[in-house]
């Protein structure tokens, strides 16, 4: 997420991938953080995804795309985890939600929601 994020920072005490976005997020910045996530080692580590200061720029079509990465990306790299991500608006909100369903497959263990506390329980049920 080159426009606008940090890159992913692993936390040991959590177990947990965190990642801030901000900035208006496309579908190559979603592809260049899967990348940093297989470049640094954590790819196959659960992941919170704080995107509620991003405004994303994704149309239908880059959704699948992304759907067609991801699947490629765990075919090549045998990863798995699971992905909370958190935004604020209902459009990212429906466009996560649009993913999700297209990625039941690839990425089961995905999850959207608009509340950070939300998203912290969910993973931590993941346990």
């Amino acid at each position: 997420m080159t426009s606008g994020a940090r890159l992913p920072g692993f936390d040991a005490a959590t177990n947990i991938v965190r990642t801030t976005a901000h900035g208006l997020i496309r579908f190559d910045d979603l592809a260049a953080h899967l990348q940093a996530l297989i470049d640094a080692g954590v790819a196959p580590v659960p992941q919170l995804i704080d995107a509620r200061d991003a405004q994303h720029d994704l149309p239908a079509s880059d959704i699948r795309r992304l759907v067609e990465l991801v699947s490629h990306l765990q075919a090549a790299h045998g990863f798995s985890r699971r992905t909370a991500l958190v935004v604020s608006t209902p459009v990212d909100f429906g466009m996560a939600r649009m993913y999700g369903a297209l990625a039941q497959k690839v990425d089961p263990d995905f999850s959207v929601f608009r509340d950070l506390g939300e998203a912290e329980a969910w993973r931590q049920g993941a346990r």
